[in-house]
């Protein structure tokens, strides 16, 4: 179980990096906020940590955040820091996942763990910058949508990996593929839940959202294998 879930682990810590990225370099902060983004990467270090366990080539997308943590200012700061160290960590980042996809034993199957970058990455990285206090609305808008396609397409990937199995396989994939479903999509309602209340996005929403989300990726993993 806990390899299942530290498997979660990289394509949704890419895809946070990449989203804390884009905040940094192209998005208008104010140096405050830039501060509290950059109090964020140690949390992501120690997660790529704890994936480290399975494959120590993750020791490198950790150690590369921490440089550039230890480069920057946690305060009021408009100062970028050594932005190609971070451009580094979302390479070393993106190629261990690669080689994640590359190993699966189907093309459904890599296709699932591409689609896990946006699904949870996405999710992780608005509920991160909802405790940087960010104020670009624009990703409290584009993130959900994004997730509502990917979890289409999440769900798209299993189906074409049961469709060719065995009646008596498929029976015994029956019960985690629905109960995956369901929390995928409970999941993906609580995380767009502000758009349909057309209140402001809060932490506890979003965050039980990522662990919805994280527990139907791992409820499916069995049916890959």
């Amino acid at each position: 179980m806990i390899q299942n879930l530290l498997a979660t682990f990289a394509p949704m810590l890419l895809g946070t990096q990449i989203i804390l990225t884009l905040v940094l370099v192209k998005g208008e902060i104010c140096p405050g906020q830039r501060g509290r983004v950059h109090k964020l990467l140690p949390s992501l270090a120690v997660m790529w940590l704890a994936v480290a366990s399975l494959k120590i080539q993750a020791f490198m997308v950790s150690a590369a955040l921490m440089y550039f943590f230890s480069q920057v200012q946690t305060k009021k700061t408009r100062e970028q820091g050594p932005i190609w160290v971070l451009y580094l960590a979302n390479g070393l980042a993106l190629a261990y996942v690669a080689i994640m996809i590359g190993e699966q034993s189907t093309i459904a199957a890599g296709a699932n763990v591409f689609m896990q970058i946006f699904l949870l990455g996405g999710c992780f990285a608005q509920f991160l910058l909802l405790i940087a206090r960010s104020r670009l609305q624009a990703f409290q808008r584009i993130l959900p949508v994004t997730g509502v396609i990917a979890a289409m397409l999440t769900s798209v990937t299993v189906l074409l990996h049961v469709y060719d199995l065995p009646e008596a396989q498929l029976e015994l994939l029956v019960a985690p593929l629905l109960t995956a479903f369901a929390v995928m999509i409970t999941g993906v309602v609580v995380w767009c839940w502000h758009m349909f209340s057309g209140k402001p996005a809060h932490k506890v929403q979003l965050g039980v959202a990522a662990l919805l989300l994280v527990a139907a990726t791992v409820i499916s993993q069995p049916i890959f294998a």
